[in-house]
């Protein structure tokens, strides 16, 4: 019998050293963070008590295996676990940390999930703003990932806030996408919670065949999936809605009936709802006694309900302010330590400024006196070269007009030369009336026919002779006729001939003249100008050019 006894506690204890040894081994496999993670996140609803621990496990063997994606949703359960509990403070806690977590992980999708998550809790305690804040980045990084049931279930939370504070257009737009997107991927819980959302907006809407359509399609889907909690909401808002068409005794029979099934399962904030809604049915039937029961019992539920409410509240108003006191302490933490290295940084760039103030100082000592010897180098070689310029420049001026001055003098000459023809061909035909023989008269008939042609260009020479005087002295003709508008166009021929300081005969060869009717245009032109005895008149056309 002894050794029996002996022989069972030995299988005992080494029974008991496997499973110690098994156990070291699960604690430290990420797999049984992911299930503690997985189990209690499933529970958070049904358990929550289990749901934080489970949590807390996960976390600290996560923490431990430095697995830190499995701490971050191990924060998230207990997050989730603390606020079914009623627990915003502590939930808020947990779930910022696990935020904190995820954006260091760059894990947008889990930011993403307990961004929701903290949108939900905020809602609970009334913190709307933030509620929307929250709900609204969440949305924005389901839709970058695109995980279509996130962003429906999102939608449904963000739409449901809008109906409570009585943005219904908002609140409309939001669940109908909710319900697009949980339509279309057959997901009926969302639908459910959807098409129940969007009977309770047109019943505020007084849309009663909306009304009724949406919570007919919600109490279908749900009872096909057996959504308890759904159910006593439709059940609610189909009372509502048989009240409002006054049929008050369907009113009754729902309300009751979602007032027993919210006592089952401790539904009290449904409760509370109803019990309203009874009162106030048993007041429009004149039922005042019962309406007096129900209003009792709702008065002293809301109590009730008030101080739970104001107590989270007042939890997550103490969240607030040991965060935002954290966040002081940090930043003052962070301008002391920022402060210290400020100094710390100003002394080592002070000496190493001192030091290299002295270094470029000698250097800029040397480069500046070796800069002002190139610099008046290279001034007085681009002195020597602006003066080289400026000769080359003077060389080509004059150059070209020797050039213009030749060019001109050379049509004059041509005109000698034509008009000296001239009077040769009139020579000939002296000669030709003279001649007996008809072969010598035809032959000067014939250079008498050519001088004409010559005679009859004579106008365009005197229009090409005119271009290029004016190409050479350009003001001349202009500063002639402003001094002296009535000069005729001889006039200005004789001057321009009399500028190019021609002799008599030369000028009247051009003009096709008598010498002497050349010396009577000039005077002609002496008079009209109105120029004294003593003066040039060559003296005074060079004066018209400047």
């Amino acid at each position: 019998m002894r050794v029996a006894l002996v022989y069972i506690w030995c299988l005992f204890t080494a029974s008991l050293v496997a499973q110690d040894k098994m156990l070291d081994v699960v604690d430290k496999d990420t797999s049984t963070v992911d299930s503690l993670n997985q189990l209690g996140y499933d529970l958070w609803i049904r358990d929550p008590s289990r749901s934080v621990q489970l949590g807390n496990r996960a976390y600290t063997m996560a923490t431990a295996l430095k697995y830190e994606s499995g701490s971050a949703f191990a924060k998230r359960v207990s997050g989730v676990g603390h606020w079914s509990l009623g627990e915003a403070k502590q939930a808020l806690f947990d779930l910022y940390e696990g935020l904190d977590l995820y954006e260091d992980l760059n894990d947008l999708e889990g930011v993403s999930n307990i961004k929701l998550n903290i949108g939900m809790v905020y809602a609970d305690i009334d913190e709307d703003s933030l509620a929307l804040k929250q709900f609204h980045e969440a949305i924005n990084g389901f839709s970058q990932l695109n995980l279509d049931d996130r962003t429906a279930t999102a939608y449904t939370k963000l739409g449901t806030l809008q109906m409570e504070s009585g943005r219904l257009d908002k609140a409309h737009t939001n669940i109908t996408n909710a319900l697009n997107i949980h339509t279309r991927m057959d997901y009926k819980y969302g639908m459910s919670e959807a098409h129940n959302r969007l009977g309770r907006i047109y019943l505020e809407q007084g849309d009663l065949e909306q009304a009724d359509y949406h919570l007919r399609q919600s109490l279908t889907i749900g009872r096909r999936i057996d959504d308890k909690d759904g159910m006593v909401s439709n059940l609610l808002q189909f009372g509502r809605m048989f009240s409002l068409q006054k049929d008050y005794e369907m009113a009754d029979m729902h309300f009751k009936l979602a007032l027993s099934r919210a006592d089952q399962m401790n539904l009290n904030n449904y409760k509370l709802d109803i019990l309203k809604n009874l009162a106030e049915l048993k007041h429009l039937t004149q039922q005042n006694d019962s309406a007096l029961i129900y209003y009792k019992q709702y008065v002293n539920l809301k109590d009730s309900l008030f101080t739970i409410k104001k107590s989270r509240q007042i939890a997550g108003l103490e969240f607030r302010n040991e965060i935002l006191q954290k966040d002081q302490e940090l930043n003052a933490l962070s301008k002391s330590q920022k402060l210290n290295r400020t100094i710390l940084w100003i002394l080592i760039g002070g000496i190493c400024i001192v030091l290299l103030l002295s270094f470029f100082l000698m250097k800029n000592i040397r480069q500046r006196t070796k800069h002002q010897k190139q610099l008046l180098e290279q001034q007085k070689i681009i002195a020597e070269q602006a003066l080289e310029n400026q000769q080359l420049r003077s060389t080509d001026l004059e150059g070209e007009l020797d050039a213009k001055n030749r060019k001109l003098t050379s049509y004059a000459m041509n005109f000698v030369q034509k008009n000296q023809l001239i009077e040769d061909f009139k020579d000939k035909i002296q000669q030709a009336k003279k001649s007996t023989s008809p072969e010598k008269t035809k032959q000067i008939l014939t250079d008498i026919e050519r001088t004409l042609k010559i005679n009859q260009g004579k106008e365009k020479d005197w229009e090409d002779f005119k271009e290029h005087f004016e190409n050479v002295h350009p003001d001349f003709f202009t500063n002639l006729k402003q001094q002296y508008p009535d000069l005729s166009s001889n006039d200005l021929k004789v001057a321009a001939l009399t500028r190019l300081n021609l002799s008599i005969k030369e000028a009247s060869n051009i003009l096709g003249i008598s010498p002497e009717s050349t010396k009577t245009a000039r005077y002609r032109l002496r008079k009209k100008m109105d120029l004294p005895q003593e003066t040039d008149l060559f003296d005074f056309l060079i004066q018209l050019d400047n």
